[in-house]
């Protein structure tokens, strides 16, 4: 297996043939997956009878781009970046290098060029203000992303994608995993500011497929570099 390379704290300065991508905090989420069966009923689908830990990179004042950090195994991590603008990455790097990494260094054979072919959908969902739900006697924001489309939602089976927001944490720009999300985020503003508490999405019908609980917040100073020849970001 191929390993990433990773440069630990040895540039001292900024090449301007290189894209920087800086990272202020890393969100900390347990993942549970459901799968129902015929008779009607939940399994949670465990890893190892363990809930999944998933960690995301993100920029506070930038929400157009975020690494997803999930582990492999007890040696490795897969991180996956992506950039709406125009660049993705999947790679494998050791723990103990990610981990006290200040500079994710990353070739160009890893890095891809992302189409945001499917920005029209934005046409097809908004984000719904709902009432706010209480999480231990605390009161937080709740929305959804959905179709607004009745008849393409049946013809389709569509899911919704729900988020319970923290009001404490307007400090951060909307963290959206999904690219519709962002996308109806950058064209209508319609979600408020904040780190999602909980994401949760349910099928068509009414079935809950997974759900992602936020366990901790800790503010960092990461960046990932990329050469320049493979910046396929618009916002160069």
């Amino acid at each position: 297996m191929k390993y990433l390379t990773i440069l630990l704290l040895l540039i001292s300065t900024y090449s301007f043939s290189q894209k920087h991508y800086n990272f202020d905090y890393l969100l900390e989420y347990d993942v549970t997956y459901y799968k129902y069966s015929e008779k009607g009923g939940i399994t949670d689908i465990l890893q190892n009878e363990k809930t999944l830990k998933k960690y995301y990179l993100t920029n506070s004042k930038f929400n157009n781009y975020k690494a997803e950090i999930t582990e492999l195994d007890t040696l490795t991590y897969q991180l996956i970046f992506t950039d709406n603008l125009g660049v993705s990455l999947n790679v494998t790097a050791l723990k103990k290098d990610l981990d006290n990494a200040e500079f994710i260094n990353v070739d160009c054979k890893y890095v891809k060029k992302l189409s945001n072919r499917f920005n029209y959908q934005t046409k097809h969902y908004d984000f719904i203000n709902l009432n706010d739900t209480l999480l231990k006697d605390m009161s937080y924001k709740r929305y959804k992303l959905t179709s607004i489309k009745p008849k393409r939602t049946k013809r389709r089976k569509l899911a919704t994608l729900f988020y319970i927001i923290e009001d404490s944490t307007a400090f951060h720009l909307p963290h959206l995993i999904h690219t519709t999300a962002y996308n109806e985020f950058n064209k209508e503003h319609s979600i408020p500011n904040g780190i999602f508490k909980e994401r949760y999405l349910v099928d068509y019908d009414g079935n809950l497929d997974f759900r992602e609980r936020l366990i901790s917040i800790q503010k960092i100073d990461k960046k990932l570099v990329i050469g320049d020849e493979c910046n396929y970001s618009a916002n160069k």
